[in-house]
């Protein structure tokens, strides 16, 4: 263990006559802290001994020292500042985003110009034939608060194939379309749409979902395409950043067999420093039979890939995660009311609601034999008319197979109403919820949207009221905390909910607002129990993970936006330091 100026390890000649215990001497003991245990009751500590990566003793300094022999005992001092339990993100996808910078830093896009800009850069750098994608440019999040038209894609560069991506959306160049073979006479793929101009019936460029998307011939990965070496490397990189913010555990949404690989190899070699909980990815399409087969398969082999619970104290299973609708920061989320026409997101329909990928009977059936396994199951519900069909078909399976134990999930959860609250709190289902998309996003769609919508743009206190959310990130690309689609900085998260302020100000529902314990609660102690761990992690109490972090500032007291500022000085997991400030 490297040392650390502000955490000295002493050992106390006081007690060096052995531990007044029958278990032995503490491999670990921190005392002299303002131990915020996220318990039941929220109570504050003084000092906990750690053996074998637990807990084994929480209370007063006096009390815990007799877990000290000397020659045996780290003892930190941790000088009156405050210790949480380790900081957990519900939602990352560990590959796309610790892989998407190995090749060069990519830029943030903040305006269409700097989205121009990135498309002649690379116009210059690479022959004809080859794309050029601004990767996960969100509309939402630019200056003009729109897509950009194909002919100003043209402008940027009409030579190469250029995707303007925007997750399940984007806008292609004339060349792309071309290249693909994209005229008027294409049709729109089951679950995606190509849009046409009304009067010329000529596609736009704009391809909505990832059927759409499809089409482009040789359609290219937004991901890094980088030897497995490298993003060997990418991993622990990521990891360790995800440390020095106090984050210990993560949950990778939408993990496949060759991800779950990567991580059995760090693990193998000693190199996690994060735990990670894996959600399996899953091809809901084809007959009972055959998702039946597919169920059946995901668990057999080295049953690493499932069912939920399956795995050790460094990599778990979690919910299969199934993709519902499109996006809401890309204006195909599905939902119950039309999206406006208008530029932001090059809608000319009267009455489009966004993209449903799952059709409701054939969602049952993935339900039904999922539950059947014992599964538990989230899917990505961006949308309000998505999150209606989700819970109905909840609510059916729980019928045939009750799915209260099972604590079945929504990720994102944007926009629930109280029929969706009252349906969440009767079969005991969670939602995975990303406080960075009120922040970044949360004043253009109230422009979009207007004030009635927006009341009920992710209600965290309505949500608490009614049952747990937890949170999350959906960490995408880039590695900057802050920078990164979409940001992944827990403090910054929970300085939204407590202000539920956006990059534009703030939004009209402050009565919605979380108290600070409900903050911490949110990506501690709820987002274990989002993944039925919560008697391992999320709390510092006897018997759990010695999985904690001191940090500089006292978040309970301190005035709000100096939680933004808040300095993790030392993380440690299982009672191992991985970072030191």
């Amino acid at each position: 263990m490297k040392h650390v100026a502000m955490l000295a390890l002493l050992l106390s000649a006081s007690c060096s006559s052995g531990p007044d215990s029958a278990a032995g001497p503490a491999d670990l003991v921190v005392h002299h802290g303002k131990i915020i245990t996220v318990d039941g009751q929220f109570s504050i500590s003084e000092a906990f001994a750690v053996k074998d990566g637990r807990i084994v003793a929480m209370g007063s300094d006096e009390s815990i020292f007799r877990w000290v022999e000397q020659g045996k005992t780290q003892v930190i001092d941790a000088e009156g500042n405050p210790v949480l339990p380790g900081l957990i993100d519900s939602h990352v996808h560990l590959m796309g985003a610790s892989s998407s910078e190995i090749n060069a830093p990519l830029p943030e896009f903040k305006s269409l110009q700097d989205a121009y800009a990135f498309i002649r850069k690379k116009a210059g750098d690479l022959p004809e034939k080859d794309w050029i994608v601004v990767p996960y440019a969100f509309p939402t999040r630019l200056k003009e608060a729109r897509f950009p038209t194909k002919a100003e894609l043209d402008a940027a560069d009409a030579k190469h194939p250029v995707l303007y991506h925007a997750g399940p959306t984007g806008v292609a160049n004339s060349r792309a379309l071309e290249v693909s073979g994209i005229t008027k006479d294409t049709k729109n793929p089951p679950g995606g749409i190509v849009v046409k101009d009304p009067a010329t019936g000529e596609p736009t460029g704009m391809l909505r979902g990832s059927s759409a998307l499809a089409l482009l011939k040789q359609a290219p990965n937004v991901d890094s395409d980088s030897p497995p070496g490298a993003k060997h490397e990418a991993v622990k990189h990521l990891l360790a950043l995800y440390n020095m913010t106090g984050i210990t555990s993560v949950a990778d949404r939408n993990t496949s067999r060759d991800a779950l690989d990567q991580f059995l190899a760090l693990e193998k070699e000693g190199s996690l420093t994060a735990r990670i909980t894996i959600s399996p990815s899953f091809n809901p399409s084809g007959s009972r039979e055959q998702i039946i087969k597919r169920l059946e398969d995901m668990t057999g082999a080295d049953g690493r890939f499932g069912p939920t619970g399956k795995g050790d104290d460094w990599i778990r299973v979690g919910p299969i995660k199934l993709f519902l609708d499109g996006g809401m920061l890309n204006g195909s989320a599905y939902m119950r009311e039309p999206w406006p026409k208008g530029p932001g997101y090059q809608v000319i329909e009267e009455d489009y609601r966004g993209l449903l990928f799952i059709q409701p009977d054939q969602l049952r059936v993935v339900l039904e034999e999922a539950a059947k396994r014992g599964w538990q199951m989230t899917a990505h519900t961006a949308g309000e008319g998505a999150m209606d069909v989700l819970l109905d078909a909840y609510s059916d399976t729980d019928k045939k197979t009750p799915i209260r134990e099972l604590r079945w999930c929504i990720t994102h959860a944007n926009f629930p109403s109280q029929r969706n609250l009252e349906i969440c709190k009767r079969l005991g289902v969670c939602a995975d919820v990303q406080p960075a998309w009120l922040y970044k996003d949360g004043t253009t769609l109230l422009g979009m949207l207007g004030e009635k919508r927006v009341k009920w743009f992710q209600p965290y206190k309505s949500w608490m009221e009614y049952t747990t959310i937890g949170g999350g990130s959906d960490h995408m690309i880039r590695t900057d905390s802050y920078r990164s689609t979409n940001p992944w900085n827990p403090w910054l998260g929970m300085w939204i909910t407590l202000t539920r302020e956006t990059e534009g100000g703030a939004l009209p529902n402050p009565e919605e607002r979380l108290t600070r314990e409900q903050a911490i609660r949110l990506y501690t102690i709820n987002n274990a129990y989002l993944h039925h761990e919560e008697k391992d992690k999320g709390s510092l109490e006897v018997g759990k993970f010695a999985d904690f972090i001191i940090i500089d500032r006292d978040v309970l007291n301190c005035p709000v936006d100096e939680i933004l500022r808040t300095k993790v000085l030392a993380t440690f997991v299982g009672g191992t330091l991985v970072y030191a400030r």
